[in-house]
């Protein structure tokens, strides 16, 4: 599960996609405290083979909803449930995009109902792509994104079951290139991300507040 994610430096963030895909991300402020159904800068692939920025709402809506209060929008899905559920069988085919972050949140069961939330990071804070696919417009709402889960690394199994899958920069070029995608290829992007180059640190309950959106949620906890 991924359901918080950091975007604290836009400007290396940005510098990341035009070094890697040579787009600009759309202008954003830091978000610290990144939820559900906001809006957030997405790179994707379009489907006559263009790689754009875009902003997209965090929860896909899938192509045949046409509600305005869709009962489906999940924020993640299981990498391994990409070809099987047919949900998402078009959009890995058709409509991939990157997520561009530099952090995410997730939460270890402790003793009784407690949970203590860690940050989770690249080391040094290097800012790095979520793997996601997105869904159109339409006449009742914008463009949505997901972001696909995979197994944990040694590091992020100490803390949650899942962790995002986070692509290493020669992969995200690959995954944004339009194009389609065999089960088999998709396995390759979907492994866990390296432990050895990743860092989590304990941080405050404040952040389990969606309003609390602050430098200080990231600071460490005894």
């Amino acid at each position: 599960m991924c359901g918080r994610y950091v975007f604290e430096d836009p400007e290396a963030l940005s510098e990341l996609a035009r070094d890697l895909v040579g787009v600009d991300l759309p202008g954003f402020t830091p978000r610290f405290n990144v939820t559900p159904s906001l809006s957030m800068p997405v790179i994707a692939s379009a489907e006559d083979g263009a790689i754009r920025a875009a902003t997209m709402k965090w929860g896909l809506v899938p192509f045949w909803e046409k509600s305005d209060k869709p009962r489906l929008a999940p924020i993640n899905a299981k990498s391994e449930e990409a070809f099987p559920k047919p949900m998402f069988r078009q959009s890995i085919q058709k409509r991939r995009c990157l997520v561009p972050a530099d952090g995410f949140y997730e939460w270890q069961k402790l003793e009784g109902d407690r949970k203590q939330p860690f940050v989770i990071r690249l080391k040094g804070g290097r800012p790095f792509f979520f793997a996601g696919i997105y869904e159109s417009a339409t006449d009742v709402r914008p463009e949505t994104f997901l972001v696909f889960t995979t197994k944990p690394n040694a590091l992020v199994a100490k803390i949650h079951n899942r962790m995002p899958v986070i692509l290493p920069d020669e992969m995200a070029k690959r995954w944004i290139a339009p194009g389609p995608m065999t089960p088999e290829q998709l396995v390759d992007f979907t492994g866990s991300y390296a432990a050895a180059k990743m860092e989590a640190r304990p941080v405050s309950v404040l952040v389990n507040n969606p309003r609390n959106d602050s430098p200080e949620l990231l600071a460490e906890v005894d």
